[in-house]
């Protein structure tokens, strides 16, 4: 939806389209499940005639016209995906992710115009993997107008949480690769009341529910910390906002972490391994930690590099290098989203 607004804004006329049916009992079983909604996902740009550009993404891309320019995003892979989460994945999922996961995003980045990344480290995937090479690396862009420092306390009052307690914030689901089997124990363990801001909850966490841009940034300055312990990641959004907002985050050393701590080395001391022990050590740590200086180096960082404004830039550069603006040119584009 990011790019869509960033496309429109610059003249294109967007138009988003996903799989247009549900996979059957018999396709999820035999592993056709990637496929199938692949197939599905590209039915209207098969029939489309006057589209300038096509946009895809993941494992989705499989039967896109060739003669119209193309881009495949990539945010990551199954087969690393899967591998992530294999200790809380049945056998038979997990191979279906790998082998049919994997070959429908190998068949989707085949034919395309351009490959991007989202990170250098989703770029060493689909080579070892798919061995496909990523055109250009374009990793996410936050809104750092939204997403920066604000007072703690008052931040606290709006969203209703008491100013003497020590908070952990978590954002996203709540599922085993972005662990969440870690957060209430360590938490927990450190002397930190739990904030868990998504769709869902968990037992022993104050769950804050979807918030909106301003709440969620609310959420972040309100907390001593943002805990993101991630089995798996590309280029998270809450670990960019967490450290657009100046906010100590604890996290793992996986995706876009590894491009952060080139630049900024000294964060590795706030960086931990997914497990209990290792996290709640780090939070009990936390306060004596030399971190300023790498906190404000990182945020510092990602104001220059992933700022809305520097993504946007990075896109519309690649993609005027396929073809003539929409000045010049009465464009359309099409996204094709799982969303």
């Amino acid at each position: 939806m990011l790019l869509a607004g960033a496309l429109e804004r610059h003249g294109w006329d967007i138009s988003i389209v996903g799989p247009e049916r549900r996979v059957t009992r018999w396709e999820f079983r035999l592993g056709l499940r990637y496929p199938a909604l692949s197939w599905s996902a590209t039915q209207t740009a098969r029939a489309q005639r006057d589209v300038d550009l096509i946009i895809t993404n993941g494992f989705l891309g499989i039967g896109c016209p060739r003669q119209i320019p193309r881009i495949h995003l990539y945010h990551g892979t199954l087969v690393e995906m899967a591998k992530a989460q294999s200790d809380d994945m049945p056998a038979r999922e997990r191979l279906r992710r790998i082998v049919s996961g994997g070959l429908t995003e190998t068949l989707a980045g085949r034919g395309a115009t351009r490959l991007v990344c989202v990170a250098e480290t989703v770029d060493e995937e689909v080579h070892r993997y798919y061995r496909l090479r990523a055109d250009a690396t374009i990793p996410n862009g936050v809104d750092t107008n939204v997403f920066a420092p604000r007072d703690m306390d008052r931040a606290r009052d709006r969203l209703g949480l008491p100013r003497d307690r020590r908070y952990a914030l978590f954002v996203g689901r709540m599922e085993y690769g972005k662990g969440s089997d870690l957060l209430v124990d360590a938490a927990g363990r450190a002397g930190y009341e739990l904030l868990v801001a998504g769709s869902t909850g968990t037992t022993g966490a104050r769950h804050l529910g979807i918030l909106a841009p301003e709440a969620l940034a609310d959420a972040y300055a309100a907390s001593d910390c943002v805990l993101f312990p991630s089995r798996y990641e590309a280029c998270s959004l809450v670990v960019l906002e967490a450290l657009a907002c100046g906010r100590p985050l604890v996290t793992t050393r996986v995706g876009w972490m590894k491009t952060l701590l080139r630049a900024v080395p000294g964060y590795d001391a706030l960086c931990i391994e997914p497990n209990i022990e290792d996290i709640s050590t780090r939070l009990r740590d936390l306060a004596d930690i030399e971190s300023a200086g790498s906190i404000s180096g990182a945020r510092a960082f990602v104001l220059e590099n992933n700022s809305l404004e520097r993504w946007s830039q990075r896109w519309l550069k690649l993609i005027e290098e396929m073809e003539p603006s929409p000045a010049n040119k009465g464009a359309h584009d099409m996204e094709i989203s799982a969303s």
